[in-house]
């Protein structure tokens, strides 16, 4: 019978990091994954003088597609309460095409959301192919592009891509 070896060595179950990210799983699906450091845990327990364990925890789902969005001007956002053990969640039924952000906080005794961790944007793929010669960013998104308070064009989401690349010399 053969074994494989073992190197005595355990992945750990935390890494001692805060983060939270989000990616799209399908045109109406995003996956979330976190983790909250020992450090954010102890002060989050400090500031509401209860366990953190006992809060209830929360993933705040915003979408933010066409919106130089500045943490109050969502097109709209919903709470997912998540069980106090789960450090990854699915979000099901989602607009194809639209972009969503997260939070992921905890309520407060009087149901206010309190925001601990922010995650990337995201922009979920088309569930259809886009009709010939359509143009990417829709027209009617296009003349929300201007940032109000400022004046400036917002870049679209094909513009802010970043390329890395593999150089072997």
């Amino acid at each position: 019978m053969n074994s494989l070896p073992t190197s005595g060595y355990e992945l750990p179950d935390r890494y001692e990091k805060d983060l939270l990210h989000a990616m799209a799983q399908g045109p109406e699906t995003l996956h979330a994954y976190w983790e909250v450091s020992n450090r954010k845990r102890w002060l989050c327990s400090q500031q509401f003088e209860c366990d953190y364990g006992a809060l209830p925890k929360v993933l705040r789902i915003y979408d933010v597609t066409a919106v130089y969005f500045n943490g109050h001007n969502a097109n709209g956002f919903f709470d997912i309460e998540t069980t106090p053990e789960a450090v990854s969640w699915y979000i099901y039924g989602l607009i194809p095409g639209a972009v969503y952000l997260a939070d992921l906080g905890v309520y407060t005794l009087e149901r206010q959301f309190v925001p601990l961790l922010r995650a990337n944007p995201v922009q979920l793929p088309r569930n259809a192919e886009a009709p010939w010669g359509s143009p990417i960013v829709p027209v009617a998104l296009q003349a929300q592009s201007q940032h109000p308070a400022f004046g400036r064009i917002v870049p679209s989401d094909f513009e802010n891509f970043n390329l890395y690349s593999n150089c072997m010399k």
